[in-house]
């Protein structure tokens, strides 16, 4: 196999898992361990990856979607106590759309013991997992599967989304601020979570603080169309107080209260 060939599979792989490690590539191409690390310095001299302990990851890039796998391991404790925080505001009886994402996941996961909840999600992992639990009703949205991230997309999950009036919409993003609100890296994403929004009485945004003050290719809606922003203690409290004085509910989930 020729270098760049391998390198192209390498990057591939770091893609699709969001991280590799030189001595499973070692093995998976038949080289060496320091033919590895050239291809790693390769890719990260073209700055495609970042080279860590043992091996690389992928290069953080606000015009990128990362794959589900690469954002599922990032900020994991933020992520596990904004879903604790938000399950409180689910109420037995009660219908709620799920947009597609790592904390949406695990606040699917904290449903588990909720009863009589109708549930849509445009995430084939959400609805996989919650599909056999007694008590909840998961509907899938139709829409085009998009590889490695494992949302549905496109104008017929918007149609459908369009014919529900729920009690609340939980919306994740990949970044936020006052000025340009929640943004989004994917084009085609954009429709679905507005027609989430639009079809909730109320619309939550669920962000871990690493999200604050960063740029995503595309803003899809202003912060004052929420009611509610759960986010982590890692956020400014000049920050959470400005979205406080603009009218926004600002819930702050403790990172301590999930490792506890």
């Amino acid at each position: 196999m020729l270098p760049a060939e391998r390198r192209r599979l390498i990057l591939k792989q770091i893609e699709t898992e969001g991280s590799a490690q030189i001595n499973q590539l070692a093995e998976r191409f038949g080289v060496s361990a320091m033919t590895i690390r050239r291809d790693l310095d390769v890719l990260e001299a073209e700055r495609r990856i970042v080279r860590t302990r043992g091996g690389a990851m992928l290069r953080e890039d606000p015009r990128r979607e990362f794959p589900h796998r690469w954002k599922d391991e990032r900020n994991q404790p933020a992520k596990e106590a904004i879903a604790r925080r938000a399950v409180a505001l689910i109420g037995s009886g009660q219908s709620v759309i799920l947009d597609a994402g790592s904390t949406n996941l695990r606040l699917a996961r904290q449903t588990a013991s909720l009863q009589d909840i109708m549930l849509i999600t445009n995430d084939l992992k959400i609805a996989l997992e919650l599909g056999d639990i007694e008590g909840l009703h998961v509907v899938l949205t139709g829409g085009q599967l998009k590889p490695k991230v494992y949302s549905l997309e496109g104008h017929h999950g918007v149609a459908m989304l369009s014919g529900f009036n729920v009690d609340t919409a939980f919306i994740g993003c990949d970044a936020f601020d006052l000025e340009r609100g929640a943004m989004t890296n994917s084009m085609t994403k954009i429709s679905m979570k507005q027609a989430m929004m639009k079809s909730a009485k109320r619309r939550v945004l669920l962000a871990d603080s690493s999200k604050f003050e960063q740029r995503a290719l595309l803003s899809f809606a202003d912060l004052t169309d929420f009611h509610t922003i759960i986010t982590d203690d890692g956020i400014p409290p000049e920050s959470a107080e400005a979205c406080q004085k603009a009218g926004i509910e600002v819930i702050i989930a403790s990172k301590e209260e999930s490792e506890t």
